[in-house]
């Protein structure tokens, strides 16, 4: 009678270790973290994206490590620099999504690196239009973020840009660049349909509701 006892007492733990177990899994609502070194890693256009995976991690705190999920969403150069912003994506087995950006040395696919002139030009740009976004971020409060572009001008064939590209900073006192980041509002994104001139303002809010500068961009579009 007591081997029956203990045998149903174990079998009885078993299943409420598997229950609290799946339970917890099911309330899980925290995404992986992922990480890497601080190795500066240099890529150029048309490689193997899985060079820029081999010092990336993702860990979840309730499933461990899932680096098996890890995938690069995409490389976007910074216009006007030597440098791309990468994307990272994983999720654990909950659904629950992760992303990172990771700033590389980027090397575009003709072998030329970006060219200094391309900023004197961006700058000239810049001082054309007035106030640039970097003195309106200076008559901001200290509690707010500041967004600064990497150009106030540009053009792009139709169906050939990415918007985000054109961020090339976001601070603030408390929140970090890579939550900011995901935050990025761009008022007038919604009004481009096809060629001509558009201008866009790009500002973030971070946790405290305090808003960034209105950084302006003039995209055209042949």
């Amino acid at each position: 009678m007591r081997k029956i006892i203990a045998v149903f007492l174990m079998i009885l733990c078993v299943a409420l270790g598997a229950l609290l177990y799946w339970t917890g899994k099911d309330d899980d609502r925290n995404p992986p973290v992922i990480s890497f070194s601080e190795e500066e890693l240099q890529y150029e256009q048309g490689e193997d994206t899985a060079k820029l995976l081999k010092d990336v991690t993702a860990q979840d705190d309730v499933d461990g490590d899932v680096s098996d999920t890890l995938v690069v969403e995409s490389v976007i150069p910074i216009e006007g620099e030597q440098k791309a912003t990468v994307l990272y994506y994983a999720k654990d087995e909950s659904n629950n999504v992760a992303k990172a950006r990771r700033i590389v040395s980027y090397i575009p696919g003709d072998g030329i690196l970006w060219q200094a002139e391309a900023e004197s030009e961006t700058q000239e740009a810049a001082d054309s239009e007035g106030t640039t976004e970097t003195e309106e971020a200076e008559n901001l409060s200290s509690g707010s973020p500041r967004m600064v572009l990497t150009t106030n001008k540009a053009t792009v064939k139709d169906g050939e840009y990415n918007l985000l590209s054109y961020v090339k900073e976001i601070t603030d006192d408390k929140d970090g660049a890579d939550w900011l980041y995901y935050q990025i509002q761009i008022e007038g994104r919604h009004d481009i349909s096809g060629p001509g001139t558009y201008e866009l303002y790009y500002f973030v809010y971070d946790r405290d509701g305090n808003c960034s500068n209105r950084a302006k961009l003039t995209l055209t579009i042949e």
